[in-house]
């Protein structure tokens, strides 16, 4: 299937997105030195511009995008800052400058529920624990806090939320060690963590936008899987297209009730019939379309056979997507040059249940922890 970009700027800068709910309006474009925030709307048009003092490793944005929290300094460093750019709140752990990437005592991750009330963050303690805390966003100070084992010692965490804005995934990944998914809730008195039955090497969940199932690539990213929420029940099982190849799944999200959009390593994109898990047709994006490797990367030393300059994608709204791409081939091998195209039409999306303001998927999770 080829699809026409409806919109396509160039950017100097490197990119990150923020998991927002479907709906969300924003955005977010890295600056290459990873200081320099900007905040840009569904027509990429930019709406806030942050300028922060250290290098970001993590950020999240507030429900209005008038706050954003960023980590910084290897996750020694919280910091909340208005659009005006004045610092609201910081801590600063005393921690000894960190020489790798893995910080045993830092922050790793953090998240402005959708009712702007609560901010979720997360903090490793040397030990393997991580502690998860909620703090109020008007004094900034914790109000609840859950320590959790860490299953593999040195994993990494992340947050990711369900559609119904009460539950929340936690992804532990320690690569080849093994990952590990759970449930996090708050009843606003306790954090409660419930450990997910998922498969070995799996990667974080995909919810579908109205709540009552995911998706997870697992298998080393050879398989992905989907499950009922909050049962969690095998519902099917797709395999990777490419069996005889080093191509492995990526990045996924739902387009329809019954139909999934999954990229691979090599920048390919692939539809998916949820209901069978079986693949229906390539998405091809004019201007991005598949080609031999060595064109775009003229210094591989073996033929790798089609790919693409695709980096990743998100579900930007109801009915449009939002790639990233490298600008390749590329002179400089450290180049932060990338392509944003917006695309998306009717014959891409289908009918895709909302999500419902009763919640029921999350009141059937908080039932079976024996709460009402």
């Amino acid at each position: 299937m080829l699809i026409l970009p409806k919109n396509e700027i160039q950017i100097d800068w490197s990119f990150s997105h923020i998991n927002q709910p479907i709906n969300s309006e924003w955005a977010t474009i890295v600056s290459g030195d990873r200081k320099k925030v900007t905040l840009v709307d569904r027509n990429l048009s930019p709406k806030y511009e942050y300028q922060l003092p250290d290098e970001i490793s993590c950020l999240a944005i507030s429900p209005k995008g008038d706050l954003l929290a960023a980590i910084m300094a290897n996750g020694n460093h919280l910091a909340i800052m208005t659009a005006e750019n004045q610092l609201v709140f910081e801590e600063q752990l005393p921690n000894p400058p960190v020489k790798f990437s893995y910080n045993k005592n830092g922050f790793q991750d953090c998240w402005f529920d959708a009712d702007g009330v609560r901010f979720w963050c997360m903090k490793l303690i040397e030990g393997g624990e991580v502690e998860i805390q909620i703090r109020d966003t008007n004094s900034w100070q914790i109000q609840r806090q859950l320590l959790l084992e860490d299953p593999f010692c040195w994993s990494s965490f992340s947050f990711h939320p369900h559609p119904e804005n009460q539950i929340l995934a936690l992804w532990a990944a320690a690569g080849q060690d093994g990952q590990q998914i759970y449930w996090l809730y708050d009843d606003g008195t306790e954090i409660h963590a419930v450990e997910v039955p998922c498969p070995d090497d799996t990667g974080p969940p995909e919810f579908h936008p109205a709540g009552g199932e995911f998706v997870v690539v697992h298998d080393c990213d050879r398989q992905i899987s989907r499950f009922s929420f909050p049962e969690c029940n095998l519902l099917g099982i797709c395999e990777c297209p490419c069996p005889d190849s080093d191509d492995r799944f990526s990045y996924s999200t739902y387009l329809s009730d019954d139909r999934l959009l999954i990229n691979t390593g090599n920048g390919r994109m692939y539809l998916i019939d949820i209901e069978k898990m079986e693949m229906l047709d390539e998405l091809i994006l004019s201007g991005h379309e598949p080609r031999p490797s060595q064109e775009l990367y003229p210094n591989l030393n073996e033929e790798e056979g089609l790919c693409s300059d695709l980096d990743c994608f998100y579900r930007f709204d109801s009915d449009r997507i939002l790639s990233v791409h490298s600008q390749l081939p590329s002179q400089k091998p450290e180049s932060k040059q990338r392509t944003l195209v917006i695309f998306g039409g009717k014959e891409l999306f289908g009918s895709l249940t909302k999500v419902q303001q009763s919640a029921p998927y999350s009141k059937l999770f908080i039932q079976s922890l024996g709460l009402s």
